[in-house]
């Protein structure tokens, strides 16, 4: 009995050493309110966007590339704003921004959310034959200050900037 539980012990003790515990893990199961690093959410190369479609709550508009310049390649310089052409280094700018976006705060648990509203939607869309990604942007009526925006079947809820938001929402 007591070579038995000397093996038991010592193939527990084995697993800790190969596999020491992940500190940053640990501490968001002991608080869910936990704020962790970024890690970002928008994780695309700018040559594999289609479109993307923005709505706020004061302004909306939709980013994608002329369709014949996407038909040739997606290295294509045809980008249009709302239905009129766009300078591709404007159209560059806005991309960086949004990516830049979700990189501004940490993260925590979307469940841990309180009674946030829903104030806008980001879409976007990799490839025409691909289903478009749709982020929400949400705000806690307590905290309106800070914009959260989350990504479907992701649990966690991406902190970003208010200004840097409200900048982007502007973008004409």
């Amino acid at each position: 009995m007591c070579l038995l539980l000397g093996v038991i012990i010592a193939t527990f003790m084995a697993g800790r050493e190969a596999n020491p515990p992940d500190r940053d893990r640990e501490t968001m199961s002991a608080s869910e309110e936990q704020i962790q690093e970024p890690t970002g959410m928008f994780k695309w190369n700018d040559k594999e966007v289609w479109s993307v479609e923005w709505e706020g709550r004061n302004q909306s508009w939709i980013l994608q590339r002329e369709r014949a310049a996407a038909e040739e390649s997606m290295l294509g310089s045809g980008w249009l704003l709302n239905g009129s052409k766009l300078p591709v280094s404007q159209a560059e700018s806005r991309l960086r921004k949004l990516r830049e976006l979700g990189q501004d705060g940490g993260t925590r648990r979307a469940s841990s959310l309180s009674h946030e509203v829903i104030v806008g939607t980001i879409t976007v869309t990799l490839s025409q034959l691909e289903e478009p990604e749709v982020f929400l942007i949400a705000v806690e009526p307590d905290h309106s200050e800070q914009v959260w925006i989350l990504r479907s079947g992701d649990p966690l809820a991406y902190s970003v900037s208010k200004n840097a938001y409200l900048q982007l929402e502007r973008m004409q």
